[in-house]
């Protein structure tokens, strides 16, 4: 199974590396003048919103586990919605022999700029149901109702109009907005530093490092948990382009095994503020959800 898995990831990364579709109205690179200077936009907050005409390029934090560092710019807004997202997860740590199965539907990331370097996003998860199998643990059931909301705020440090090395900081909150017993009642706190790299050949390297400090069912104080995924991603032909990305987790707590996901994803841009988005995350290790598909879309106005 991990075989297969494997050779899905390698799939899309060797489409990438066959770059862009060259067509017959395609102009030679090399010819093309140099970008101009990027303009100054640092007088601009969301009470004096920046100019659509100077946004900078569409950018989003989903649809990988890696976020962007990129922030939108002062005074726009921007919707990043997970259409649907289905999981399906079979061999778990505890090896009860129990089948957990996810749908989620319409959690978005409602983000709004406050300053040219600094952005605010209010995430609530949306409606939740899981499905579990009969099995030595229990009967089958389900559970229905809202996730958690999250409170995010990025701040970029450097690279949000230019240059080859892009960083940023993104502080959250969660917030114990759930329902029906779909989490805890605690707030929990996170702190991740995402970064993209400009590479030769039109690749662009992205990674993160980020602490967690979630409370874990069934046991006393919070876990810390590491997790540090990276990526790479190119256009693949015009307006598509894809991303690969390898995602690990270790736990504080050594009852709680590390979590490796093979990541994997295509994204059209619709138009200049609109992309859509298929994803597919693949488990590599017991700890991680066997399988997790989702669609989504992304629109800035």
């Amino acid at each position: 199974m991990i075989m297969k898995r494997t050779s899905f990831f390698l799939a899309l990364v060797a489409l990438m590396v066959r770059g862009p579709i060259a067509s017959a109205g395609d102009e030679d690179a090399s010819a093309a003048p140099p970008p101009p200077p990027a303009p100054d936009k640092s007088q601009y907050t969301i009470f004096n919103p920046t100019p659509v005409k100077l946004y900078r390029a569409f950018n989003t934090d989903r649809s990988s586990k890696t976020d962007s560092p990129f922030t939108i710019d002062a005074g726009a807004y921007q919707i990043e919605t997970d259409a649907v997202s289905y999981t399906w997860d079979r061999y778990n740590p505890g090896r009860t022999g129990r089948t957990v199965q996810t749908l989620l539907f319409g959690q978005t990331n409602f983000k709004l700029g406050l300053t040219n370097w600094m952005e605010f996003q209010i995430f609530p998860q949306g409606y939740v149901e899981k499905r579990f199998s009969p099995s030595a643990v229990g009967p089958a059931k389900t559970i229905r109702g809202f996730g958690d909301t999250t409170l995010r705020l990025k701040v970029n440090m450097v690279g949000n109009d230019g240059g080859p090395f892009i960083l940023g900081v993104i502080a959250s909150v969660k917030l114990p907005t759930n329902t029906a017993n779909l989490g805890n009642k605690l707030f929990d706190f996170g702190l991740g530093v995402p970064f993209n790299y400009a590479l030769p050949a039109g690749f662009t390297l992205f990674g993160q490092t980020r602490i967690d400090l979630p409370t874990v069912d069934g046991r006393s104080g919070r876990n810390v948990l590491w997790s540090n995924p990276i990526g790479v991603s190119r256009t693949i032909v015009r307006n598509l382009s894809g991303y690969a990305e390898f995602y690990s987790a270790l736990n504080s707590q050594r009852a709680l095994p590390w979590v490796g996901t093979a990541d994997v994803g295509l994204i059209y841009q619709v138009t200049p503020n609109l992309s859509v988005d298929v994803n597919a995350f693949l488990g590599l290790t017991r700890s991680a959800d066997n399988l997790n598909v989702f669609t989504g879309i992304a629109y800035r106005f």
